[in-house]
């Protein structure tokens, strides 16, 4: 496992973050699992239409641009706007695996996938 120095003092542990050099088939698996996951949550209806992260044609912009279209219609009909900005940049680091496989459990993950 490598670490990738992310900024700060290059002296300090905490300012570097783990790389996996996972292989070419690795990747192509992950790849396989997370399209059976997406496609099972999407055909289920148990992913929420705002979720843009991780789904095709969809991204941090098409997020940004569709809220930024709420936030400016609210405010051409003559509404207020409050917004609470929250930093995740650390929340993914650590995934509690037990209550992860929980999650998928009750969304109807099995089998192979949930093993």
């Amino acid at each position: 496992m490598s670490r990738l120095f992310l900024k700060g003092n290059r002296n300090k542990a905490d300012n570097y973050r783990p790389v996996s050099l996972t292989s070419i088939i690795v990747k192509t698996f992950e790849t396989i699992i997370r399209d059976a996951l997406v496609r099972h949550l999407e055909d289920n209806h148990l992913i929420t239409d705002s979720q843009h992260g991780f789904r095709k044609g969809r991204s941090c912009l098409t997020n940004l641009l569709e809220f930024l279209d709420k936030v400016t219609g609210c405010v051409d009909a003559g509404g207020n706007v409050d917004i609470v900005f929250l930093d995740f940049a650390k929340a993914f680091d650590k995934v509690p695996h037990k209550r992860l496989i929980l999650k998928m459990r009750s969304h109807g993950i099995q089998g192979k996938i949930l093993d």
